[in-house]
């Protein structure tokens, strides 16, 4: 039976659909804004298997968006925290921890036996792992997902085996857009609220990285939502296949609008 925890889960995910969470390997790099909630929402809606890769510490501009962020966690490793914090509500996880994040040296390892991989580094780190990462996602056979924090919003694009990988995809999206950039180049910033874009366009000229509570609540909700879909493949449980490239899915609450697009054909 379920733990008590997730007696309100088990009439929507059902017995027979914790006991697939169960078994899956969630393989997340990242425990920031974006992938520390979604994976606090991944074990509060049964997922119990881990490999977590963070090497970062939490200090004071994180508070305004990571769910691990408080007074009592400056200068704590994320890794450290958010693995307190997950046991706290199951204590039965089985967490493989990556202290060092992943590197070129232990990719492999991180990703080899997983069932997904959710990869939520920061845009400008992690250049080498990101080169190595499409050629070994073909090789285990692996699904990738990947979300960002968008001012209000959130934008998502994941890949499968032997479908669009990530270098074509931002490929098209470059083609398709007219040279301006912020935080995104214009084919998909065009698509979230415009005065929030240009506001994040000047901060990111003078050197900042804004985010909202709201944007970061919206992408662990995405990308959460959207690895649950991929892992309950073939339960009959969910009715729609995930959002594979060259597709992807945005959400702005404060335009209160949700896409889903396709960069082949134009959003």
């Amino acid at each position: 039976m379920a733990s008590t925890f997730l007696n309100r889960a088990v009439p929507i995910f059902t017995e027979d659909g914790l006991a697939v969470l169960r078994d899956k390997v969630v393989a997340l790099a990242g425990l920031g804004g974006v992938g520390g909630g979604a994976f606090l929402a991944l074990v509060r809606c049964g997922v119990t298997r881990f490999r977590l890769a963070e090497n970062g510490v939490f200090d004071p501009p994180d508070m305004n968006r990571q769910a691990g962020a408080f007074g009592q966690t400056m200068g704590r490793p994320k890794l450290e925290v958010y693995g307190e914090l997950a046991r706290s509500i199951n204590p039965a996880l089985e967490l493989e921890g990556f202290p060092e994040g992943v590197t070129g040296g232990n990719l492999e390892r991180f990703l080899a036996g997983a069932d997904v991989y959710v990869g939520v580094i920061d845009a400008e780190k992690g250049h080498d792992v990101k080169a190595m990462t499409s050629p070994l996602l073909e090789k285990h056979g692996l699904p990738m997902f990947t979300c960002g924090a968008v001012g209000f919003g959130a934008l998502l694009v994941a890949h499968e085996p032997g479908g669009m990988m990530p270098e074509a995809f931002w490929r098209l999206v470059q083609e398709k857009s007219d040279g301006r950039r912020g935080l995104l180049p214009s084919f998909m910033g065009d698509l979230f609220n415009p005065p929030v874009m240009d506001r994040i366009a000047g901060a990111y000229a003078s050197g900042i990285a804004p985010t909202t509570a709201i944007g970061a609540l919206a992408a662990n909700t995405l990308l959460a939502c959207e690895v649950l879909t991929c892992l309950l493949r073939g339960t009959g449980l969910v009715d729609r296949e995930p959002v594979f490239a060259p597709r992807f899915s945005m959400v702005d609450f404060l335009s209160q609008k949700l896409v889903v697009g396709d960069v082949c054909l134009g959003a």
